[in-house]
């Protein structure tokens, strides 16, 4: 068992994760706390003025139980769907790396080589398979840019990935006919050749669940539902609070506005896990650690710092299909 860390380290832990700012939604949401914590301050201001402000007929609204049921649950509704498809999105990145390291492994070890070619045309598609992580990362990023790809394709394959709508499944097609051309010149059974194509075939199923996820937003209506409650709310609550609170409004209303505004917005940084928010899916490490798998399982050093170097044309028409 892991030894517990002595009290006050923990405690330092605990205040040094509600002090850091990065992965916090405190940054994005601090505009919209002010905006309302002005207003709150005006309501204050115009009550001790003795302004006449409809407290009898709005200031009731936020204790009423079926408005406060109804926006409670769909800040629930918004916390769980969105975290949904961050948990789906990295479950379907899993099943991605299990499936590369099982189809790089069985390559490696199932696959006979007798000829320089023929083990340079095994590396090349070793390298496709890291390849294939990064340009997923890159295409569910919408990231039209192939520089990523440059140390695991040449010129030719580089041109047809930039022409391609769908980079990571043009991939799949070279590895798919590179598995072929071995089973047509029989240096793999078929027992071995449906064995890896259940390998590839789950890698497309993990881009596909990957883009379902991408390309299926949460239904506008929700989102719009759920901030237009939440915006009469913060309207509201003023003046149920001045009356009581005096100036102490503004900050209960500035806490609240923490609380709602702060649920919303850690929805939409999760809703899709692909992107570049701190909170989203960390693409660049699990690429990263694929990589290296992957380089192990070809007998590559890891620990060279150095890119493979990019094939030449005359490899890519080795994979081509006849």
């Amino acid at each position: 068992m892991t030894p517990k860390s002595p009290p006050p380290a923990h405690i330092w832990l605990w205040l040094r994760t509600v002090l850091t700012l990065r992965g916090s939604v405190l940054p994005n949401v601090l505009p919209l706390i002010s905006v309302f914590t002005l207003y709150s301050a005006g309501i204050v201001a115009a009550w001790q003025m003795h302004f006449p402000l409809p407290i009898r007929v709005f200031g009731e609204l936020t204790n009423n139980v079926v408005y406060n049921l109804v926006l409670g649950l769909l800040l629930v509704f918004r916390t769980n769907s969105s975290y949904d498809r961050f948990w789906e999105g990295r479950k379907a990145w899993g099943d991605i790396v299990v499936n590369v390291r099982n189809l790089a492994r069985t390559i490696q070890l199932c696959i006979p080589v007798q000829t320089e070619a023929e083990s340079q045309r095994r590396q090349r598609i070793l390298q496709m398979l890291t390849g294939f992580a990064v340009a997923t990362k890159l295409h569910l990023r919408e990231v039209t840019d192939n520089q990523e790809l440059v140390p695991y394709f040449n010129a030719d394959e580089l041109t047809q990935l930039q022409q391609s709508r769908n980079r990571p499944l043009q991939i799949t097609l070279w590895i798919q006919d590179y598995l072929q051309q071995e089973f047509q010149q029989e240096r793999i059974d078929t027992v071995r050749l449906l064995e890896l194509n259940q390998f590839l075939n789950a890698i497309i199923q993990g881009l596909t669940a990957c883009e379902r996820i991408r390309q299926t937003p949460i239904p506008p209506a929700y989102l719009i539902y759920l901030r237009r409650l939440i915006l009469v709310y913060c309207l509201c609550l003023p003046l149920a609070l001045v009356t009581q609170w005096g100036w102490w409004t503004v900050l209960v209303v500035g806490v609240v506005g923490f609380i709602l505004f702060g649920i919303d917005e850690l929805g939409r940084e999760i809703e899709d896990p692909f992107g570049f928010d701190p909170n989203d899916l960390p693409l660049e490490a699990i690429c990263t650690t694929l990589a290296e798998n992957v380089n192990t399982i070809a007998g590559v050093n890891a620990l060279d710092n150095k890119p493979p170097a990019p094939p030449t044309p005359s490899d890519s028409s080795l994979l081509q299909t006849h």
